[in-house]
Order: structure tokens, then C-alpha cells, then sequence
């Protein structure tokens, strides 16, 4: 009965670790606006991501310029967009989007999608055109691409989730360190229950690792058909989760390690 108890305390603690370490990556890049944009800001300079801006901002003026019967080429309007999105002003557009965009995350769900809206790149890239001698852009009616990041009911879902795991992460920490050294401290073979403590952890994080790349690739693979919101969407997540994975690597590795030196003092004894 000892042995059982011991294991599973062993178990639920390795199984509590995983959901603490996502609490505390939420709370350190999710929560606070600031650290987000923070993370997020440098993809401006992300050549993918420049070019799915402007895929998308091209595709809204070109189809607004042949309502008003031009016959200007697209690729007339890609370049000014090019001009725009690779111009210096553009990391502060994109700072802004996102600013705005974590605002709406931030809120609680009630109605609508989190998006990018990338306005202002029309309003210049109108500007653009005009300078290259294209009256019609004169013309142009006020124009809003935006960019899904999350939808409602995607958004739903991590409010949930945050509201959850970010609160409680500090006893979710402290019950899992409990956890593993009851069941440790319970066990008849302490270095055996070390040994598992040590693979379960070392499982956990191999878990997370596979959940997180699995929301990565249903993103990239659930995207509309440009495929335009998932690209962002990913590059946005791999911004944010860096931290996660560094974080995942360590306390895998701490696993493994324990696990490895349990086994062979193990053996020696």
C-alpha cells in the first residue's frame, strides 16, 4: 500500500509540473501587454512576415482598385506595399496592431475575433501611389486588412485556460514539489521513486513539447487559403513560446539527469 501511495503522489506531482511551467510562461508573456508587444515587436523586421502583410494588404487594395475600373497591375500595388512594410515606419505600425490586438485578448470574451489590422499600411501605401503617379489611388475608399490571430472562440479557450493556470500557478508549483517529495520521502526504494520522479518530469516536458507543436502545425494547417493568418499566427507563437521552450529544455534535462544518477547509485548500492 506504501509503494502505491508513493507512486502515485510520484505521478501526480510530475503531472502538476507542466500545467506550473505554462501558468508561469502565461503570466510572464501572455498577460501583461507590454511583455507581449515586447516579444512580439521584432517580427516586424521578419521578412515572412512582411511578405504576408503585404500579400494581404495587396490583395484588399487591388481588389478595391479594380471596383473603381483602373487597370493598374497588381504588381504595381505590391511594390508600394513592399515600399511600406520594409520602410521604417513599419515597426511601429506592427507594435501598434499587436498593442491593440492584445488589448482585445485581454478583455474578457464576449464578441468578435483578435486581428491585426493593418489600416495604416494602406493609408500609406495610398500615399505610395499617388507619389508614382496613379490618380485612382486618390480615389481609394477608406480600407481596413486584417489579420485573424485568434478567433472567438479560440480566445474563449485561453481565457479559460489563463484564468486558471495563472492565478493558481504558485500552489500548482508548490503541490507539485510536495507531491514528488512525499512521494519520494514515502517510498521504500527512495532512489527508485528519485529514478521515476526524475523519467516522469523528464515525460511531462516531452509532453508540453509535443502539445506546443501540435497547436503550432493545427494553426498552419487550419489557415485560410492564402494562407496568410497562419503564417503570422505561427510566427506570433514562436515569439511568444520561446521563453516556454528554454524553460521545458531545463527542466527536462534536470529530469533526465536525476533519472540517470538515480539509476546508476541504483545499481551501485
Amino acid at each position: 500500500m506504501r509503494r502505491t501511495i508513493s507512486a502515485v503522489l510520484v505521478v501526480l506531482g510530475c503531472v502538476c509540473a507542466p500545467f506550473a511551467l505554462v501558468g508561469f510562461w502565461m503570466a510572464d508573456r501572455v498577460v501583461e501587454t507590454g511583455r507581449y508587444v515586447e516579444a512580439v515587436t521584432p517580427l516586424a523586421e521578419n521578412s515572412t512576415v512582411q511578405d504576408d502583410v503585404a500579400d494581404r494588404v495587396t490583395a484588399v487594395v487591388a481588389e478595391s482598385m479594380r471596383e473603381l475600373d483602373t487597370s493598374m497591375p497588381d504588381h504595381i500595388v505590391r511594390m508600394a506595399v513592399d515600399s511600406v512594410v520594409t520602410g521604417d515606419g513599419f515597426p511601429e505600425i506592427w507594435r501598434r496592431a499587436n498593442q491593440e490586438a492584445h488589448r482585445r485578448m485581454s478583455a474578457r470574451p464576449r464578441d468578435g475575433d483578435v486581428v491585426l489590422d493593418f489600416t495604416p499600411v494602406c493609408e500609406l501605401a495610398r500615399i505610395e501611389l499617388g507619389h508614382e503617379g496613379v490618380p485612382a489611388a486618390a480615389r481609394l475608399p477608406a480600407l481596413h486588412p486584417r489579420i485573424e490571430l485568434l478567433s472567438a472562440t479560440d480566445l474563449a479557450r485561453a481565457w479559460a485556460v489563463r484564468s486558471w493556470l495563472v492565478p493558481w500557478r504558485w500552489a500548482v508549483l508548490a503541490l507539485s514539489v510536495v507531491l514528488l517529495a512525499a512521494g519520494t520521502f514515502l517510498a521504500g526504494d527512495r532512489l527508485g521513486a528519485l529514478l521515476g520522479a526524475g523519467l516522469g518530469l523528464a515525460g511531462g516536458m516531452t509532453v508540453l513539447a509535443v502539445l506546443l507543436v501540435v497547436v503550432r502545425d493545427t494553426a498552419l494547417s487550419g489557415a485560410t487559403e492564402d494562407g496568410v493568418q497562419g503564417r503570422i499566427f505561427v510566427a506570433v507563437f514562436d515569439a511568444l513560446t520561446g521563453s516556454l521552450w528554454t524553460w521545458l529544455r531545463v527542466i527536462f534535462a534536470i529530469g533526465l539527469a536525476t533519472a540517470i544518477v538515480a539509476f546508476f547509485t541504483r545499481r551501485r548500492l
